[in-house]
C-alpha cells in the first residue's frame, strides 16, 4: 500500500484502528499530544507514534479518532497539505451537536479549511470489530459519505481492513451515516445488545 493513514487519537476506536490498518498493509501514525507518555508504548511496534503535526505530515489520509468536544481545539491547528483526505469517525454520543449543526461532520468541516476534502466513516460499529471488519468471517456493513475525491480512498481503507463498504454518496448522505451510528449506539445501550453485534447487508 503506498497512501499513508495517520490516525490521530489514541483511545479505544484509534487503537483498534491502527490495528486494521497496520493488518492491512498500510503505513500507518499516530497522532498524540505527547508521543513520551507511556500510555502509547505498546503502540509503537505497530505504528510511528508522532506528535499530531509529525504525524499528518505528508500523509494521504487523516482518520479523527477523538471525542467530539475535542474537535474545536485540534482542528483549527492542523496543517493539512492538500489533498490530503480527512475521516470524521466522531459521534455526539448522549449529547448535543456542538454549534447547532446538524452533523459532526457539518461541525468538523466549520472547523477545517473550506477545500479540505472530508469523508465521514468508521464510527458506525464498535471499537472491537474495526481492526478486522468482521464478525463470525462476515464482512460489516459500513455506510461512507462525503467528498467525491475522497471517497475512493475511504472505501479502499475499508475493504482492505475487512468492511462491506457501502457509498452512500455526497456531503448531503452525511446525515445517513451519522443516523446509522445513533441506531447502533441505541441497540448496543439502550435496548440491551451490547456492544458485540454489528450489520450485514445482503445483496442479489
Amino acid at each position: 500500500m503506498s497512501d499513508t493513514i495517520a490516525i490521530i487519537g489514541a483511545g479505544s476506536v484509534g487503537r483498534a484502528l491502527v490495528a486494521g490498518t497496520a493488518r492491512a498493509g498500510y503505513p500507518v501514525r499516530v497522532g498524540v499530544r505527547d508521543p513520551s507518555d507511556a500510555r502509547y508504548a505498546a503502540l509503537a511496534g505497530v505504528a510511528d507514534v508522532l506528535p499530531i503535526d509529525a504525524a499528518i505530515s505528508g500523509a494521504t489520509v487523516v482518520v479523527l479518532a477523538v471525542p467530539t468536544s475535542a474537535l474545536a481545539a485540534l482542528l483549527p491547528d492542523l496543517a493539512l497539505d492538500p489533498p490530503t483526505v480527512v475521516v470524521d469517525a466522531t459521534n455526539a454520543v448522549g449529547t448535543p451537536v456542538p454549534g447547532g449543526f446538524d452533523t459532526v461532520a457539518e461541525y468538523a468541516a466549520s472547523l477545517l479549511p473550506a477545500a479540505t476534502t472530508l469523508v465521514k466513516g468508521f464510527n458506525t460499529i464498535g471499537a472491537e470489530h474495526m481492526t478486522d471488519g468482521r464478525i463470525d468471517e462476515q464482512a460489516l456493513f459500513l455506510p461512507i459519505a462525503g467528498d467525491e475525491a475522497g471517497r475512493p480512498i475511504v472505501q479502499a481503507l475499508g475493504e482492505a481492513i475487512g468492511f462491506a463498504v457501502a457509498d452512500l454518496g455526497g456531503r448531503d448522505a452525511i446525515r445517513l451515516v451519522e443516523d446509522h451510528a445513533r441506531l447502533w449506539i441505541h441497540l448496543a445501550f439502550r435496548c440491551g445488545w451490547g456492544r458485540d453485534f454489528g450489520f450485514v447487508a445482503f445483496r442479489r
